[in-house]
């Protein structure tokens, strides 16, 4: 047992030190994160340079899942959402059914597979995995309204293909023709239960935070919420998906705004982007790890079936229905709907569904070494011709100018200096110290100086928006300050705290400016 355990540490340890030693190449190259994880992993496969680990489906459900989905729902705006929700809606639900339809009847008609499961099939490869869509499209300067309906219908739509497989897979384990009205009446139990289990669980905990002001317990107190929820949906049998991703999102955006400090909010904000990143980090490497080629090589035609099935359905669900959602006022132009419709890509919740199939289920080992290749290969090819494909279409946000970033440096420059005078005298440095230390940044300020004035540019000309990012600098650059007047003198914690909620405030009042700017820009 012992063994077993450091063995596993090892692997642990040795998996996190690939996945950073990845996101500091993936710096310097242009290759997305996640895809060069899933390509580390495959080599890792192919030449067994550590021991076989296998990805279960309680690893993803249980572990990662609930961390992924309730981040994702802790920051998914509202507002946001409500601007887009009518193609959101449509493609999270009608989609899914759509979806799961045309692929049972193509991969049926292709490879003689009974309907029922080519059916099953369908809803397992119907998920677009919100790690696979958001890890990728986060590095993308896309337009904020396109992010939202592929982040918005990636989440939901989760739900929706979970609990449709759970409703078809006790549907054809039972035997017998396909009760369409049962499967109805199934799925709404599943999707509305897990709704209701959700907004409790994050209404209660919304309520609790009220009755106290402590960033680590508060943080503690969200991840009980994204793994109870989770686990509470499964013990009543109802959408343990739906459940997290409902919580979170009221969490998200109403507990934590109206109940958590500025300082408690970011500190939230921080630890689960950070949980994320590691959750992220390790199902992509996974997935690589996880590919056997002799088998894919004994299904290629089954999953050419697959991969053909999928990209139909996919061009069906979008287009038709955002026809359908298509509003007057707020048209979605036909350069986003090529980008949303080569952005469902496939990934770990797929791979955890068709690995929870019982092992005496009909044609299993086809099935999942089916999935497993259809999601390896939406994640290689429309992944790493994505970012072409955004910049051919023309659709990625502008990036901030070289004045803004000079504007962002002189501001910080301008504020380390009048920092340095008080933190010198707090740790008893010298006048020599002070001054070389000075000269070194006068000097700095002077050379960026120089540089906004060859781009004849000024503070006063930049827009709001360079306004919000160079203050946002500012304020980051007192709290670095505030921090190490902290650690290097005897201040009470109580004063610096109420220094440090300030600041944390007036960053989530710019935050909050930058989001309304946003909302504004989305008619033009």
């Amino acid at each position: 047992m012992e063994v077993s355990s450091n063995l596993n540490f090892y692997l642990l340890f040795t998996m996190l030190l690939l996945a950073s030693g990845v996101a500091i190449v993936t710096k310097w190259i242009r290759l997305p994160y996640s895809i060069a994880l899933v390509i580390v992993g495959l080599l890792i496969g192919i030449f067994h340079f550590l021991p076989v680990v296998t990805m279960t489906p309680e690893l993803i459900l249980l572990i990662f899942l609930p961390a992924l989905l309730f981040e994702a729902s802790w920051n998914l705006h509202i507002d946001w959402l409500k601007t887009c929700l009518r193609p959101v809606a449509l493609l999270a639900t009608v989609g899914v059914f759509v979806s799961a339809v045309c692929v049972a009847f193509i991969v049926s008609a292709l490879t003689g597979l009974d309907f029922k499961i080519a059916l099953l099939f369908g809803s397992m490869i119907s998920a677009t995995d919100p790690i696979s869509v958001l890890a990728l499209f986060k590095r993308l300067k896309v337009n904020r309204r396109l992010h939202t309906i592929l982040e918005g219908e990636s989440l939901l739509n989760d739900g929706t293909a979970v609990a449709l497989f759970r409703v078809l897979l006790a549907a054809v384990l039972l035997g017998g023709d396909l009760s369409w009205s049962k499967i109805g009446l199934d799925f709404v139990i599943l999707t509305c239960g897990g709704t209701i289990v959700g907004a409790i669980v994050g209404l209660v905990a919304s309520k609790l935070t009220q009755y106290f002001d402590d960033h680590l317990l508060e943080t503690t107190l969200t991840v009980l919420v994204a793994y109870g929820s989770y686990l509470l949906g499964e013990q009543l049998h109802v959408s343990s998906v739906i459940s997290v991703l409902v919580a979170g999102c009221i969490m998200g955006n109403f507990g934590s705004r109206k109940s958590m400090s500025a300082t408690t909010r970011l500190s939230v904000d921080s630890f689960w982007e950070y949980a994320a990143f590691i959750a992220e980090s390790l199902v992509f490497l996974l997935i690589g790890m996880q590919i056997k080629f002799p088998l894919l090589v004994k299904y290629a035609p089954v999953i050419g079936a697959g991969i053909v099935a999928t990209l139909i359905a996919r061009v069906l669900v979008v287009y038709l229905l955002i026809f359908i959602a298509r509003e007057k006022k707020h048209p979605i132009p036909l350069s986003w709907q090529h980008l949303l419709f080569w952005g469902g890509l496939r990934g770990s919740l797929c791979m955890a569904m068709a690995l929870s199939l019982p092992a005496t289920f009909p044609h299993r080992e086809m099935l999942v070494v089916t999935t497993f290749g259809v999601a390896l290969f939406t994640l290689l090819v429309p992944g790493l011709t994505m970012e072409p494909l955004v910049k051919v279409l023309k659709v990625a946000s502008s990036r901030v100018s070289k004045n803004t970033e000079l504007q962002i440096e002189l501001t910080k420059l301008k504020d380390e200096k009048r920092n340095l005078a008080k933190a010198a005298r707090a740790a008893g440095q010298g006048k020599k110290e002070y001054r070389r230390k000075e000269e070194e940044i006068d000097q700095r300020i002077s050379e960026t100086e120089q540089l906004i004035e060859i781009l004849d540019s000024s503070v006063g000309d930049s827009d709001e928006t360079e306004r919000l990012q160079i203050e946002t600098a500012l304020l980051r650059a007192q709290k670095d300050c505030l921090i190490a007047l902290s650690k290097k003198t005897n201040s009470k914690p109580e004063v610096l705290g109420e220094f440090r909620e300030r600041i944390d405030s007036r960053f989530l009042q710019l935050r909050a400016k930058q989001h309304e700017k946003e909302l504004l820009a989305k008619d033009e």
